[in-house]
Formats: structure tokens, sequence, C-alpha cells
């Protein structure tokens, strides 16, 4: 049985994002960082790998969360930006974002055409939370 981590692409390194990917880090995943203004993921780029694009984070992570400021925005990294379509098959994507459960929906039936997993999995405890590591996460999806 292999102990190596999976890896793991973080889109969206903000007040949220990016406590949550030091705690990642500290945790030893291997990580790749986007976000849309890419000085924010300069704090970490000794640490992870900084992606150019969304597409280009995710393709060979095995699992991808997203924490974006809304439905339109998770929908233009997702789906214009192309991640979606760079997943790699088997790989989980995990929008920790607040979004619309029709814009949830979606994002899961693109991703399982991609043979991803999905899950709709927004959080409570704001940026303390994410700093202690204690946020409160309300996932939705397949059991498996």
């Amino acid at each position: 049985m292999s102990t190596e981590l999976p890896k793991i692409a973080f889109l969206g390194i903000g007040l949220m994002g990016a406590p949550m990917t030091r705690n990642l880090l500290n945790a030893g995943y291997p990580m790749t960082l986007w976000n849309r203004t890419e000085s924010k993921c300069e704090p970490f780029a000794d640490e992870a790998t900084i992606a150019e694009s969304p597409a280009d984070a995710v393709a060979d992570a095995d699992v991808v969360i997203t924490m974006l400021e809304n439905g339109q925005v998770v929908d233009d990294v997702l789906v214009a930006q192309g991640a979606i379509a760079a997943l790699k098959e088997g790989a989980l994507l995990i929008d920790m974002s607040s979004v619309q459960p029709s814009v949830a929906r979606g994002h899961a039936a693109l991703a399982a055409e991609r043979g991803a997993g999905y899950l709709d999995a927004p959080v409570s405890g704001g940026t303390v939370g994410a700093a202690e590591a204690r946020l409160s996460i309300m996932a939705g999806g397949a059991e498996a």
C-alpha cells in the first residue's frame, strides 16, 4: 500500500484559501496553486508549484480544491478557463466555494464526464477557522 500523499491543486488563494493552503502544506501535501491575482500565490512559491492557468494547475492533481468568490467565478474557472476539461481520470474535484445547487450539479456532471469525482463542500468558520484548521465542511456528493 502506498503512503504517498495525493497531489492537490488549490484554486483560489484568497482570504480563506491562503490559510487553508498553509495548513495543507504544513501537513506535507504536494501542491500546485493558482489564483486570478498571481501575487497571492507568491508566499508559497518555495513550497508549492505556481500554475499559470487553472487547467495547468489541475492537469496532474489527484485532488482539486476550489475556494473562489462565488458561483460565477467558479463556473468561469472550471468551465470557461478549462479546469474541468483538464481533470485527469480518477481525480476528485472539491468545490469549497459557496455556489447555487444547480451550479454544483452542473459541475458534478461535467466532472463525471471526465471520469472524475465531485464534492460540493462549502465551509463555515471564516478566516479564523481557516487559519486554525477548524472549519466546518458541509459536503454533498457520492458517498464513495
